[in-house]
């Protein structure tokens, strides 16, 4: 596979441009997509739904969250002298400051609980706000079902470089409009259309399928599938380290930093879009692509895919596929924010963390 192969007019190297085209595109999307992800926390917080933002520590102390809550890097608990639980051995209040603590102790001895060493935004298990994140994420996968499955026909009809560039333009505007966000409603519906532009992975696929023969189709399909699913892991790295963290270092307030630095990822899309418009052909001997070229004789129809469910071996890969690239959505979608949560790590040792998952794809596929 001639990697190193982009000169030349599209006529003499349409194979390609049409690789790089289908690897960067969807490389771009898997950035866009899980962009939201390592930014969890921060998104939360503007939202105002945070644990202790929707129930303040000193109004609400006995809130279940805080009284699990200890601090891995002091070790200390929020229930300074001990829990105190129920029958069925769940928390309900913190002990009472014993003697001699009570009468002769420090300010800081005689407190029965320290809210000082909360995280800024508590968000574990069984909060609301674990729920929204986790809630918005599974609209972010979901989306892109429906849409791979509509991208059969879709394809067909209008042909790779249209159906990708389309999918980068509808992302693009839903990626913007994440800067936006300020309630868990708007949250979850822009996660789930930025999920379409998911569906990329079909053109990807489909693209190098058309244009390479069977003794190196193999190679370019996994290399241009593993390569664009590298995006799912450089996005936890590249929306906190390089874009998030140095605004704030900058004096931007993080309300507003992650906000720009989600327009980023929406400026990609456009300019990726444009170059496969310009650039790029379906095939290797034509512009546009003709279903004629697969041997069809009629334009697709929805009749299709009952024709493709018959068969048990297609059944067999779509269990298969949703088991192991689920798995992977899963964990492009949550591995950020659970360690900053669960580890009380900071955000930028915690995207590259999770981001090292997606990273696997550089050589794990190709």
């Amino acid at each position: 596979l001639p990697l190193l192969r982009i000169c030349g007019t599209v006529e003499q190297n349409p194979h390609m441009r049409a690789f790089w085209g289908a690897t960067v595109s969807f490389f771009l999307a898997f950035l866009g997509w899980f962009a939201l992800a390592p930014l969890g926390l921060e998104v939360a917080t503007s939202m105002g739904t945070c644990e202790n933002q929707v129930y303040p520590p000193v109004e609400n102390p006995t809130r279940l969250a805080y009284l699990k809550f200890k601090s891995l890097k002091t070790g200390e608990a929020y229930c300074q002298y001990d829990v105190i639980k129920n029958s069925d051995d769940d928390p309900i209040d913190c002990a009472e400051v014993p003697y001699p603590q009570n009468t002769t102790g420090t300010a800081e001895e005689k407190m029965k609980y320290r809210p000082s060493i909360l995280s800024s935004c508590v968000c574990t298990a069984g909060t609301n706000c674990n729920g929204i994140i986790a809630n918005a994420g599974v609209a972010a996968v979901g989306s892109t079902i429906f849409v791979r499955i509509a991208l059969g026909t879709l394809l067909e009809r209008f042909g790779p470089v249209n159906v990708q560039a389309g999918l980068l333009s509808f992302g693009a505007i839903w990626v913007a409009l994440a800067a936006c966000i300020s309630a868990p409603w708007n949250y979850t519906v822009i996660r789930f259309f930025i999920g379409c532009v998911g569906a990329t992975f079909v053109t990807n696929q489909f693209w190098c399928s058309l244009m390479f023969s069977p003794n190196v189709v193999g190679t370019a399909n996994a290399t241009a599938a593993g390569w664009g699913n590298l995006g799912g892991g450089v996005t936890q790295i590249f929306m906190i380290s390089v874009l998030f963290k140095p605004m704030i270092d900058s004096g931007i307030d993080p309300n507003t930093a992650w906000r720009v630095a989600m327009i980023v990822p929406a400026v990609l899309f456009v300019l990726c879009a444009v170059t496969l418009k310009l650039l790029c052909w379906d095939t290797p001997t034509a512009k546009r692509f003709d279903v004629a070229v697969m041997g069809k004789s009629q334009k697709p129809s929805l009749w299709d895919y009952v024709e493709v469910l018959k068969d048990i071996r297609v059944v067999v890969m779509i269990m298969q596929y949703s088991a192991c690239f689920g798995t992977e959505l899963a964990m492009n979608n949550q591995l950020a924010t659970h360690f900053r949560t669960y580890f009380q790590m900071d955000a930028a040792d915690a995207s590259a963390l999770a981001g090292a998952f997606g990273l696997m794809n550089l050589f794990a596929r190709s």
